[in-house]
């Protein structure tokens, strides 16, 4: 799969948002619908890991304006740039094949993204039109992921920024939730990101666009039915939510990762108040190993994120929406 940043979505699956813009989605083909997981024979898809420095950039960068009657591509319809100010994307090569992977300001010097997408030097660039200069980026990784205990479901990356993000007239950085993640069963989030336009495993390529859509949470780690079986559960991974394996709804491709879910904050009713409830982690292949499935979500209302989270911001003196400081422009 290509890993261009975060997952698609699906537009108009049920929830408390619904469809903007009035964008009708032409109806998805048999061929680009995810087949349905099996969910006694899942298999995690691959994840790609940049291998040098990456460089982020902003996703409102794309100048998206989309027409009406825009088709779904892989269960997700363009996004309307000037809504995601703060979502920052990256390509690089991994397994011979372009990648990528998601990023969100979440203050004036903190970025937010998945640990597998930050490089073995922990440096990231992000650049971002009309800005002077590029901005140097410090990554940490949650010490659970990839640690002796490892716990692939802290898959959370915090970043420094240097100098401070220059933020511009009318922005927002996003708030994140540290709500706990059983709170998110059977609702609605939206995953976000530069990704593939299929769902065939075999041919996962993407088009250059950042894309929103819906999906369903169905489970977490605490859940006792464990349809996806005991190694994905406490105590072995912690932190996850599980989106559901439905056709008609949204899922990752391997390598849409790494940027942010968000859930809806109480009466909105539509996209513009929400916050960040996970960092896209991990994909399951279908039965079959044909297309893709159930997604999985490093969930900010886990019990690795909070504390970790507060205590990097404070030693990293970096005010974040939803975690420690003062910064007056959070979405809410």
């Amino acid at each position: 799969m290509k890993r261009r940043v975060l997952a698609l979505i699906v537009c108009g699956t049920a929830g408390s948002w619904a469809c903007d813009r009035g964008q009708a989605a032409a109806p998805r083909t048999a061929a680009s619908r995810p087949a349905r997981d099996t969910l006694a024979h899942l298999d995690l898809a691959p994840v790609p890991t940049p291998s040098g420095d990456i460089e982020f950039r902003s996703a409102l960068d794309l100048g998206q304006t989309p027409a009406p009657g825009e088709p779904e591509l892989r269960g997700g319809r363009e996004a309307i740039s000037a809504e995601w100010p703060a979502s920052l994307y990256a390509t690089f090569a991994a397994r011979g094949a372009t990648a990528a992977c998601t990023a969100a300001l979440i203050g004036p010097a903190v970025l937010l993204t998945a640990a597998h997408c930050v490089p073995t030097s922990g440096r990231v660039t992000v650049t971002y039109d009309g800005h002077a200069r590029p901005y140097a980026a410090a990554c940490t990784r949650h010490p659970d992921y990839g640690s002796p205990a490892s716990d692939a479901s802290a898959d959370f990356a915090l970043c420094t920024l240097t100098p401070r993000f220059a933020a511009p007239p009318g922005f927002h950085y996003e708030t994140v939730s540290t709500a706990d993640m059983s709170s998110l069963l059977n609702r609605t989030v939206v995953l976000t990101g530069f990704g593939c336009v299929s769902s065939i495993a075999a041919s996962a390529p993407f088009d250059g666009k950042y894309r929103i859509g819906f999906s369903t949470i169905d489970e977490s780690s605490v859940s006792a039915s464990r349809t996806r079986g005991d190694a994905f559960y406490v105590p072995r991974e912690n932190n996850n939510v599980f989106t559901t394996a439905d056709p008609a709804k949204a899922n990752l491709c391997p390598g849409d990762s790494g940027g942010p879910v968000f859930a809806g904050t109480a009466g909105s009713p539509d996209l513009t108040a929400r916050t960040i409830v996970g960092v896209t982690s991990r994909v399951f292949h279908d039965a079959a190993r044909t297309g893709f499935g159930s997604s999985i979500i490093s969930a900010t209302g886990g019990p690795a994120f909070h504390a970790w989270a507060v205590q990097w911001t404070r030693q990293a003196g970096a005010a974040a929406c939803g975690l420690a400081g003062v910064v007056p422009n959070c979405r809410r």
